[in-house]
């Protein structure tokens, strides 16, 4: 074999070995982003857990992937296999159905609740010096184009906002009136599509955007909803990390970070 074919067939076999390499590095994941812990976490929290885990990262120099969702959704991810760290829930029945279907919970905790009321888009047709009377009347007499609020089938904050309406007098809701989101978090788009007159909203969220400069909101008395409570489940697979991360929630930095987003801390009522 001359020389010339045995350099081509040198050069042919390292060109596939570079391919291969390159082919490896490609499908090999990113190790150091796989094994960071996640969270999964009630969407009204978006906000203060964000600002939490970006503290802590400052702090620690660790780090912590968030996934955001309506508590049941999340809670049936969590049944069907979904590697979360830990698990923050709006509402104790959601914790409950994670027991039911056999979940490893380690620990449960209850730790912060928060307030719901009623949001009035400025392009609302009822926004002409609107009060909470006279909110309530227009409840009642179906004088709105459409309510929107999170999904009672799968969001506390739902069933919260539900019990609110039948304390309003609002016995049913016209389909044509009802405007339902898959998650609390969803509730503020619809309010501002122009097409609401009313929703209802969690209180910490006119805290963390310019919700205050588009429409009025009216706290709901909280005699008319069972408390929302948080709830921070532990499974028994919960890394050093989130450990880490989870006893840092009940430092004095997290407290505050979702005191200032209108939330109540357990113990602090």
């Amino acid at each position: 074999m001359n020389l010339l074919l045995i350099n081509m067939l040198k050069l042919r076999c390292l060109i596939k070995t570079r391919k291969f390499i390159i082919i490896l590095i490609l499908i090999i994941p990113n190790k150091s982003y796989a094994d960071t812990p996640i969270i999964a976490i009630a969407s009204n929290l978006t906000a203060p857990m964000t600002e939490i885990v970006s503290r802590f990262k400052i702090e620690t120099g660790e780090t912590i992937r968030l996934s955001f969702g309506s508590s049941g959704n999340l809670a049936r991810q969590i049944i069907q296999g979904a590697p979360y760290d830990l698990f923050i829930s709006a509402g104790i029945e959601y914790v409950d159905f994670l027991s039911e279907h056999g979940a490893p919970i380690k620990s449960t905790s209850e730790y912060i609740y928060g307030d719901i009321g009623f949001y009035i888009p400025k392009d609302s047709t009822i926004n002409n010096s609107v009060t909470f009377n006279s909110l309530v009347h227009a409840l009642n007499f179906n004088s709105y184009r459409k309510i929107a609020f999170a999904n009672p089938e799968h969001a506390p904050y739902g069933i919260a906002a539900l019990q609110a309406l039948v304390n309003a007098g609002l016995w049913a809701v016209e389909k044509d009136h009802l405007l339902l989101a898959e998650s609390v978090s969803q509730v503020v788009p619809f309010a501002m599509s122009g097409n609401v007159d009313i929703a209802i909203i969690p209180y910490s969220f006119m805290q963390q955007t310019n919700l205050n400069s588009q429409g009025s909101y009216f706290p709901i008395p909280t005699s008319w909803y069972s408390r929302i409570s948080q709830y921070i489940v532990e499974f028994n697979n919960t890394s050093e990390i989130s450990q880490k991360f989870r006893d840092y929630l009940d430092r004095e930095t997290a407290q505050n970070i979702f005191m200032q987003h209108g939330y109540h801390h357990i113990g602090n009522e």
